[in-house]
């Protein structure tokens, strides 16, 4: 995976668990096999803080990708335009963002879609965590809402946030005057949808490309916050869609300079593996 690797964390460390958290919607296990219940909490990524120099420093070669990702994310509580994050295969996209919400400590839920094959998988899994759903025995393991169609998404996904953005601000200080933490969540929620080019093999029709795109404007929520990760271009959607409202930011492939930056990170004899790499 290249530099698609995320330093530990406690919760959602790698890009499989990520994946895995988005499959089983929100579900975990602690070692003892008991069912862990969700709260609001859990859609905050890692317990540690991740200051914005070992931030930067974590990936070489990706300093005006991790700028410019941060710039349009904004200040706390600020309204976002829909980013579309691209790049080849194994350039860090995945990892980098999940690595920026660690730093920022804001809400979001991931979906990619090679777990989320089809329309309603996609739709159930992001509603299942903004309801903080655990699909269990005791449910038969069935999501918080069944839905396949878009329109539907789009009345159960509006009712999802407001509820998310009701006790995010129920959390937020009461005092407009009183210092915020360092660990406030803010009032917004961010949807990340990973691997948007594989949608393209099952949505035949083709209808939830442009859904998807135009979902922002759909919603009207100015809290909402929308990320779309791709391996494949801008351009490549436009057949589809028509038009692409996303603002698109390139990951280009890394250099030979940041390959070498990136082996030697954790070398601890880097004399030694540096001359492994001449």
């Amino acid at each position: 995976m290249g530099k698609e690797e995320i330093p530990q964390a406690t919760r959602r460390t790698t890009r499989s668990l990520a994946l895995a958290t988005s499959s089983n919607n929100g579900e975990e296990k602690t070692r003892k096999g008991v069912t862990h219940k969700p709260t609001i909490n859990d859609l905050i990524y890692g317990d540690e803080h991740l200051s914005l120099d070992d931030l930067i420093s974590s990936f070489p070669g990706r300093h005006s990708q991790l700028i410019e990702v941060l710039c349009h994310l904004g200040p706390l509580n600020s309204p976002m335009l829909p980013l579309f994050i691209y790049g080849g295969a194994s350039t860090g996209k995945t990892s980098i963002i999940l690595q920026i919400f660690r730093h920022l400590k804001r809400p979001f839920v991931y979906s990619s879609c090679i777990t989320c094959y089809s329309p309603r998988i996609l739709f159930e899994s992001i509603l299942n965590q903004l309801a903080l759903h655990v699909r269990d025995e005791d449910n038969g393991y069935s999501s918080a809402r069944k839905c396949e169609k878009p329109s539907d998404f789009t009345n159960f996904l509006r009712e999802a946030l407001v509820n998310i953005l009701d006790t995010l601000k129920g959390n937020a200080p009461k005092s407009s005057l009183k210092k915020k933490s360092a660990h406030d969540m803010g009032n917004m929620i961010y949807l990340i949808i990973d691997n948007l080019e594989l949608l393209r093999e099952w949505d035949k029709s083709p209808t939830v490309l442009p859904f998807l795109f135009g979902l922002s404007r759909t919603l009207g929520l100015h809290e909402v916050g929308i990320i779309f990760i791709s391996k494949a271009s801008p351009d490549t959607y436009y057949s589809n869609s028509g038009h692409l409202e996303p603002v698109p930011v390139y990951f280009p492939g890394y250099t030979e300079k940041d390959l070498r930056e990136i082996f030697m990170q954790k070398q601890a004899d880097k004399e030694l593996y540096s001359s492994f790499l001449e």
